[in-house]
C-alpha cells in the first residue's frame, strides 16, 4: 500500500515475511476446517481464534510497510546536523522519524498481541498476576510454570539472540509512549543541545539496522509460535 509513495508496485512477499505469513495462514486454515465440526462451543472458539490470527497478518503487513518507508526515506539523509540539511532533506528526515517510530511501536505491539494470544490459547491466566502484561511477561510465566516447554525454549532463545537490539528499541518505545525517568532524561539531554549549539541527529543507519533485526525477530517468533500451535492443534 505505502509503496505508492515512491511510485513503486505492491510488495511481493518473500523470505522471512513469506515464511511467517504461511505459518500463520496454515494455522488459520486448520482452525477454519475445525469450525465445521465438533461442539458448538468448540466451533465458536475455533472461529474466534481464526479471526484473532488473521489480525497478525494485518499487523505484520503494517509493520513491514512502516519499516520499508523508514528505509527509503533514510536513503536521502546524509547530514549529521539538522542545520546542515536543505529543506528537502529535512522533510525526508522528519518522514524517516515518523515511520521509524511507527515501526518500533508496531513491532512491540505484535509481540504483545502474541503474548495475549498464547495466554488465551494456553489458558495461562497471566492477567491474574499482572493486569496489563507484555509478551515477555507471558514468556516468563511459561518458563516458571513449565507451560509448553519446547515452545517456550525456542521463544526464549530468540529473545536472547536479539536481546541487545530489543533493549535499544524498547527504550525508544518507552520514551515515545510510556514514561520519562531519570535515565531517559539523561539520554535525551545528551542528544538535545544547549542553547546555541547545533542539533546532532541520531545515527540513522544504526536505527535502520536495529529495526531490520527487530523485524526479523518478530517474523521468526511468529513463525515458531504458529508452526508449534498448528502442529499441536493437528495432534488434537
Amino acid at each position: 500500500m505505502l509503496r505508492i509513495l515512491f511510485n513503486e508496485p505492491r510488495r511481493k512477499d518473500s523470505g522471512l515475511l513469506l515464511e511467517t505469513g504461511n505459518a500463520v495462514k496454515s494455522y488459520i486454515r486448520l482452525l477454519e476446517a475445525n469450525e465445521r465440526s465438533g461442539s458448538t462451543s468448540a466451533m465458536m472458539r475455533h472461529h474466534r481464534l481464526a479471526i484473532w490470527s488473521k489480525g497478525f497478518l494485518d499487523a505484520l503487513d503494517e509493520l513491514e510497510q512502516s519499516k520499508y518507508c523508514c528505509e527509503r526515506y533514510a536513503e536521502h539523509i546524509s547530514k549529521a546536523f539538522l542545520e546542515e540539511m536543505n529543506p528537502a532533506e529535512l522533510e525526508d528526515y522528519h518522514r524517516f522519524v515518523y515511520f521509524y517510530k511507527n515501526a518500533f511501536i508496531r513491532l512491540f505491539s505484535i509481540l504483545d498481541k502474541l503474548g495475549a494470544f498464547m495466554n488465551d490459547l494456553f489458558e495461562m491466566k497471566t492477567e491474574s498476576v499482572k493486569a496489563r502484561f507484555s509478551y515477555f511477561t507471558v514468556l516468563r510465566r511459561m518458563h516458571e510454570h513449565r507451560i509448553h516447554g519446547s515452545l517456550e525454549l525456542q521463544l526464549y532463545n530468540l529473545k536472547m539472540d536479539y536481546k541487545a537490539v530489543l533493549d535499544r528499541l524498547r527504550n525508544q518505545r518507552n520514551m515515545e509512549i510510556h514514561y520519562m525517568n531519570a535515565e531517559m532524561l539523561d539520554d535525551l539531554m545528551q542528544k538535545e543541545p544547549v542553547p546555541g549549539e547545533r542539533i546532532h541527529i541520531e545515527n540513522v543507519k544504526s536505527n535502520v539496522a536495529d529495526l531490520q533485526q527487530g523485524f526479523d525477530m518478530v517474523c521468526r517468533t511468529l513463525t515458531v509460535a504458529f508452526s508449534y500451535m498448528t502442529a499441536s492443534h493437528a495432534k488434537g
